[in-house]
């Protein structure tokens, strides 16, 4: 029993700490997704930012091709560089084809733009499109005709800087106009309202909660991409940040890329625990999906969100005192407890073979009774038979003689079992089976060899209700059909016991139930139907079987087969 409860307890203590690793679950769901409607909603806010400034470049494309010429040899860069000026922009390029590159012919930075098929795909492919009179395919947030405007990025000749490009080209002209905003306002906006001042703020509020990070799915974990600029240093677009927001301090780099390609993937939060240097923490993975048709620039991402474990182990260690308190207070009462029902049962013990060794003593002396009985009549007997042979009366000397011996013999066959027990259990069902007029037939082999010990008790009460449930059944025929076989023997390393009895067959709920404690198709007042329920438990006990056979033919046929290894040998 107190075994039992320290599994329990035990079992209980890392079921609390999976339950409370996934209420961490829960929380850095919830978390992540207040930290996916701020970034949802920063996003939109840049987009305006964006879309206002491509717009605004659009109107300055048109502006600035009506006050060039169309041929972009009969332009000069002070032109260009006066209109910046007067424009507010940062930069104007003109850019013609040139073999595989398009590259910047005149512009008002010394720095022309060169556009390569390898360098600069995306944008390159835009620009080819532009020229072919097409509308750009390239995803683009701004549906203007003969317009292409890039997605804010890095300025290509300045890594540290963030700007926006837009692209007019109408066919009127032999080159493409490029003109370049500083996207100073979005990074503004970054600093003083972007994601990260919301998990700052989060982080600094909510106990438990160490780091929170944005993973991008398309490149954490990964070498590159990398863009090559006009110096042809190489630098990372803001697409291609393998962390788009938050820190990465809690780093466990083979786990942590498996676990956000994981989440993407399976879209469900991937949770385990880790130890990062010294510190014991759990790591959520949530994912984000992107439904864009733009997956490089609205691409899918992973919010991770890493909790102090010393939070959950704080309330694990108190539950842990508090499971070591109840099992000792358990323990304790526990053996006390054990002593008396100890005590109880060695009393009921002693009381049920006080009882039982009565019983059979009485049963046994009813059988030495019998016999004394038959010993003392046996002159009358003799005189009887001589009385008989006298007068030649030997029709009746043979039918009394016939008598005689059957009785005899059916005492002497019920001595010759060899167990007492089990002898004066027969001999008693023998006088119950006379008192209800009942032919009750008994075959035994001498069971001298089996010592049974106490266990001869465990085989009277099988025997017992066996022949008690056959009586009552055979109770329900006329006097002339009522008859029940016992038989015993040990065969096959088996004791075997078979008890047989005409009349109906069982139906098939009987068959189900007849083995139940409490259930009884005969008077509730008389049977409390926990006979047969008795006599399967002591069978049972002794790793045995007891089996049913029953038809209207054969009548019922219950059979009992124990090991004799279980019982003891002589």
């Amino acid at each position: 029993m107190v075994v039992l409860l320290i599994l329990n307890n035990f079992t209980f203590y890392f079921v609390s700490q999976h339950t409370l690793i996934g209420n961490v679950e829960e929380r850095s769901q919830l978390a992540a997704g207040y930290i996916r409607d701020a970034v949802n909603r920063y996003k939109t806010s840049v987009h305006f930012v964006e879309d206002m400034i491509g717009n605004q470049l659009h109107q300055y494309a048109k502006a600035v091709k009506i006050r060039l010429a169309p041929n972009a040899d009969d332009v000069t860069d002070e032109e260009l560089i006066r209109i910046r000026d007067e424009l507010g922009i940062a930069r104007i390029t003109l850019l013609k084809r040139e073999g595989d590159d398009i590259v910047g012919v005149r512009s008002s930075d010394p720095n022309a733009l060169r556009i390569g098929k390898e360098t600069r795909g995306r944008l390159y492919e835009a620009l080819e499109q532009l020229l072919a009179g097409k509308e750009a395919a390239i995803p683009n947030r701004h549906h203007f005709p003969h317009y292409w405007s890039a997605p804010i990025d890095h300025a290509d000749d300045d890594a540290s800087r963030i700007c926006k490009w837009g692209f007019y080209y109408d066919g009127t002209t032999d080159y493409i106009i490029g003109l370049n905003a500083d996207g100073v306002p979005v990074q503004t906006f970054d600093r003083l309202a972007g994601p990260n001042v919301f998990i700052e703020e989060m982080l600094a509020n909510t106990p438990g909660f160490l780091e929170m990070t944005g993973f991008n799915y398309n490149t954490f974990g990964k070498t590159g991409p990398w863009s090559e600029g006009q110096s042809e240093d190489t630098f990372e677009s803001i697409y291609d940040r393998p962390i788009v927001f938050g820190t990465y301090r809690y780093v466990d780099p083979v786990r942590d890329v498996q676990s956000v390609r994981s989440a993407i993937e399976s879209n469900r939060t991937i949770t385990y625990t880790a130890k990062v240097d010294d510190d014991k923490v759990v790591k959520s993975f949530i994912p984000v999906r992107s439904d864009s048709g733009d997956k490089q620039v609205d691409y899918p991402y992973v919010i991770g969100v890493v909790y102090d474990y010393a939070a959950i182990r704080g309330t694990l260690d108190g539950q842990r005192d508090r499971i070591a308190a109840q099992v000792a207070i358990t323990t304790l009462i526990s053996v006390i407890l054990l002593l008396v029902v100890f005590r109880a049962i060695q009393r009921n013990k002693d009381e049920a073979a006080r009882v039982t060794q009565e019983a059979y003593i009485d049963e046994v002396n009813d059988m030495f009774t019998t016999i004394r009985g038959q010993r003392h009549d046996f002159l009358n007997h003799v005189q009887t038979m001589h009385a008989m042979l006298q007068v030649k009366r030997y029709d009746d000397l043979r039918r009394y003689t016939a008598e005689l011996i059957g009785e005899i013999r059916e005492t002497n066959d019920i001595i010759q079992i060899g167990d007492p027990a089990i002898a004066a259990i027969v001999q008693s069902k023998v006088v119950t089976a006379m008192d209800r007029k009942i032919d009750f037939r008994h075959e035994f082999s001498p069971f001298g060899h089996l010592n049974l010990g106490v266990k001869s008790v465990d085989i009277v009460k099988i025997i017992g209700n066996l022949v008690d449930n056959a009586f009552d059944e055979v109770m329900r025929l006329p006097i002339h059909e009522r008859w029940v076989e016992l038989k015993g023997t040990c065969a096959d390393g088996y004791l075997v016991l078979t008890v047989r009895n005409p009349g109906r067959a069982l139906d098939e709920e009987e068959r189900r139930n007849l083995f139940k404690p409490g259930y009884s198709t005969k008077d509730p007042e008389r049977h409390s139907g926990i006979g047969l329920a008795v006599a399967r438990d002591r069978v049972l006990a002794y790793k045995g079987t007891i089996d049913v056979e029953s038809d209207a033919e054969n009548g019922t046929t219950f059979t009992v087969r124990i090991p004799l290894d279980r019982l003891g040998r002589g």
